[in-house]
């Protein structure tokens, strides 16, 4: 399943200049990254280029030529970034039906050739808009026929998967008696998209595994769930299919696999028993549609954040901090947060920073010495954790995963933040920084190296 991906707002500028004269083909190009995973081959945008009329050499309603100026300028954007060039234009005069013609084939067959000679070996992207439909494909190599494109992603607040082409149509029957009451919610299609959906879980614990188990009860088919801890004792208070015969030498994703699969036995469930900081889990985890970071520590926050706007996967993020003093809750918050192309990240929120980071690398003993010296800010390695409270961040991160599909909650917001004592909700006010971890590795796909071993 190949695509491209791109913010709303990135769509909305490219298809209203693409189609905006009737009479006039139009040119545009979008300076993206590219990727390969499991499902298929995809590139990600990072920006849209849109000539001015004396960027064309010729134009007309069945032909046009945009001035090698304006090619080399995208060209030279593109080797700035060290990403590739999608080459766009319009058949106006097309309604229902859509194609590229042959001089279409000529020229990409060539303007391909020349980004692969000038952007070392990369590939480059074709989209054609017509007035109601898209057709998009891919020039790996020179000499190499092109591969369709089958869906373009728009990625930002809210998540729209457009299916362009129809060789990957889907013949799966959903059980309309089991998701009966879901369904009259969402719809056939919301719940055949539930189903078609890989979804990733880093941190198999409390939240974790709650997550899972929602997910897997409202259709979910596939998962990938990373954690390398095993249980313990006392998980047996949070851990959702932990029971009294678990045994301690257990890795938590294998609980919360066989867990999953009692609810489903036909769902596919990879566990990862790893490290999320790992070049290799990383890469597994860029074959899910959605990631939720269910982890209580920063530097594997900071990756996932990375992969969201590197990769247009969004993450949502679940947090629970509780205050106790003398055996007495006395404060703490339930926080979710969605952290997804052109929307402030969890840097530009304040939820994770480099010297947290920076002390949860160091030896208890180390950091407690650092910590009486002033250089760095208190961690608690003993935290209170309380299944009540788990299972509410846990609701609530799937109910923001909802809303990524089907626009529930009124507002953009892309923060749930509920105090634990007064019961009052509020929300992170915060914008994308510029010289940000997100603005920088937007849209960079594989050609940027991420944050981990």
């Amino acid at each position: 399943m190949n695509s491209i991906r791109m913010t709303s707002k990135q769509f909305e500028i490219l298809r209203s200049y693409l189609l905006s004269d009737p009479e006039q083909e139009a040119a545009a190009f979008l300076v993206a990254g590219f990727f390969k995973n499991d499902k298929g081959i995809h590139f990600v945008v990072r920006d849209v280029l849109i000539p001015e009329d004396k960027d064309y050499d010729f134009r007309s309603s069945y032909h046009l030529e945009v001035s090698p100026i304006f090619f080399n300028k995208a060209i030279s954007r593109a080797e700035r970034n060290n990403v590739t060039v999608i080459q766009c234009h319009s058949h106006p005069f097309s309604r229902d039906e859509l194609w590229y013609s042959p001089s279409d084939y000529a020229g990409e067959s060539t303007s391909s050739k020349t980004i692969y000679d000038c952007l070392e070996s990369k590939p480059m992207g074709s989209l054609l808009f017509g007035q109601n439909m898209i057709m998009g494909r891919i020039w790996l190599a020179p000499g190499k026929k092109p591969e369709p494109i089958d869906e373009i992603r728009i990625v930002d607040r809210h998540m729209q998967i457009n299916k362009i082409s129809s060789r990957f149509e889907s013949k799966e029957k959903i059980d309309t008696d089991l998701y009966d009451r879901q369904i009259r919610a969402f719809g056939i299609k919301g719940q055949k998209l539930l189903s078609q959906l890989t979804v990733g879980i880093v941190g198999a614990g409390g939240t974790g595994s709650a997550v899972a188990e929602q997910l897997a009860r409202e259709g979910v088919t596939k998962f990938v769930i990373v954690d390398h801890d095993k249980f313990t004792k006392s998980n047996k208070t949070r851990l959702y299919g932990s029971y009294e015969t678990t045994k301690e030498s257990e890795y938590k994703v294998d609980i919360v696999k066989k867990n999953i699969q009692k609810i489903e036995p036909k769902v596919n469930v990879k566990t990862i028993p790893g490290n999320v900081i790992s070049q290799n889990v990383l890469h597994q985890l860029k074959n899910c549609d959605v990631v939720f970071s269910c982890t209580d520590r920063h530097a594997p926050r900071s990756v996932l954040n990375e992969l969201a706007h590197q990769f247009f996967i969004p993450l949502i993020d679940v947090g629970v901090g509780l205050d106790a003093k003398n055996e007495k809750i006395e404060g703490g918050s339930v926080r979710v947060s969605l952290s997804s192309p052109s929307l402030p990240c969890l840097y530009c929120m304040g939820i994770i920073n480099s010297d947290q980071i920076l002390a949860e690398s160091l030896s208890k003993d180390e950091r407690e010495s650092r910590q009486k010296e002033g250089y760095v800010k208190g961690m608690m390695d003993d935290v209170p954790s309380v299944i009540t409270f788990t299972t509410m961040a846990a609701s609530y991160a799937v109910l923001l995963f909802k809303d990524l599909f089907f626009n529930i909650i009124k507002s953009n917001s892309n923060t749930i933040l509920l105090d634990v004592t007064t019961f009052v909700t509020s929300r992170l006010a915060a914008t994308v920084q510029n010289d940000c971890v997100c603005t920088l590795r937007m849209g960079k796909g594989e050609y940027m190296h991420m944050s981990a071993p």
